[in-house]
């Protein structure tokens, strides 16, 4: 094949993947998501924590990625190179989530004070409804969706069909695409993708075992951590630790 040919072969074939991957053909990567939490809006009036937190650290920002194929997706935090800064590290969750798509099923690693807790369960089904309303993040169109959590309060998440897997960040799932923004309606809680790597992830990072650690449903924890955490824990707390779970 001549020189000119081989170049005109190249390019067909570059035009072809970018075209398959701009239609919703994307089932493997990873998606690296930048959370902001602003400790001051999640906090509320919690006069605990209000002592900690200034003008000057009220905004936590962290790092996740989002591993995945066509069957199985796992969130996980990305460890900081920057120091901790004492109570402030415990004000946000940084929990793992396994979800094997085939099956329904999730299993999140929630760091509790320091120590590793299991809990199974179906992937939640939420209520979504889609809009009209468009943005593009990480270079990918997403529409937008809300969930009505509670009576006051709502979730906005924008989603890309061009990544096909109903994956999304803390196991967040349930539309037709991945989830690319995720936030809270007083923006307390905003989750964005940076970037986004279509380079297949290790089948290790996918899963996980507990071993010969406890694992728990959601009622079951609950049920253990207000038993021995009540006397320091207020209802409130205990709602917002597993409202997103």
């Amino acid at each position: 094949m001549e020189m000119a040919g081989i170049r005109k072969f190249s390019v067909v074939v570059l035009l072809t993947i970018v075209c398959a991957t701009s239609y919703g053909q994307i089932t493997t990567g990873t998606i690296l998501f930048e959370r902001k939490t602003n400790l001051k809006k999640q906090m509320g009036d919690n006069p605990r924590a209000k002592q900690f937190i200034t003008e000057e650290n009220k905004i936590r920002i962290e790092q996740f990625e989002l591993h995945f194929n066509d069957s199985m997706a796992a969130f996980l935090p990305v460890e900081s190179d920057e120091e901790e800064q004492g109570m402030l590290k415990y004000f946000t969750t940084r929990n793992s989530v396994y979800q094997d798509l085939s099956k329904d099923e999730k299993m999140t690693v929630m760091d509790l004070w320091g120590n590793q807790t299991f809990l199974k369960g179906e992937m939640s089904g939420r209520s979504w409804k889609v809009t009209e309303n468009k943005r593009t993040i990480g270079g990918y169109q997403c529409r937008k969706a809300i969930w009505e959590m509670n009576d006051s309060t709502r979730i906005y998440a924008w989603f890309s069909v061009d990544i096909v897997p109903s994956i999304g960040p803390e196991g967040f799932s349930g539309l037709p695409g991945a989830i690319l923004g995720l936030a809270t309606e007083n923006g307390g809680v905003i989750y964005f993708a940076k970037s986004v790597s279509l380079i297949a992830p290790k089948q290790e990072l996918l899963t996980t075992d507990p071993g010969k650690n406890d694992v728990y449903t959601k009622p079951e924890l609950r049920e253990l951590l207000e038993e021995k955490m009540g006397k320091w824990m207020k209802k409130s707390d205990f709602d917002g630790m597993f409202s997103w779970l």
